[in-house]
């Protein structure tokens, strides 16, 4: 009996590992690259779930990345971040959705 029980409750918590979104509508094929950290550049260049990478046309400020990552990131997907830019899964703040969905 407690066999069963762990094995439906362990399949019950792995099942939230799935969670995507929109439905699994992550663009792997294609990285939108943008320099600003302008939240208003970065919509009007990239779609939600799409690949992003943050590359600033200068280097210096090592927060910048990440400002950029909390504001375009979705943190529920792995964030790559060096001292001079992201690569991350873009999905915006609340209140920011792109005008293209």
């Amino acid at each position: 009996m407690l066999p069963a029980v762990a094995a439906i409750l362990t399949g019950t918590a792995l099942a939230g590992c799935n969670l995507q979104i929109g439905g699994g509508n992550i663009d792997q094929k294609q990285v939108c690259e943008v320099s600003s950290v302008d939240l208003e550049t970065t919509n009007a260049a990239c779609t939600p779930g799409q690949k992003v990478a943050f590359m600033p046309s200068r280097f210096g400020n090592e927060q910048l990345p990440v400002v950029f990552a909390a504001v375009n990131c979705d943190h529920r997907y792995e964030i790559a971040m060096t001292k001079g830019g992201v690569s991350c899964i873009f999905h915006p703040i609340d209140g920011a959705s792109n005008q293209n969905e």
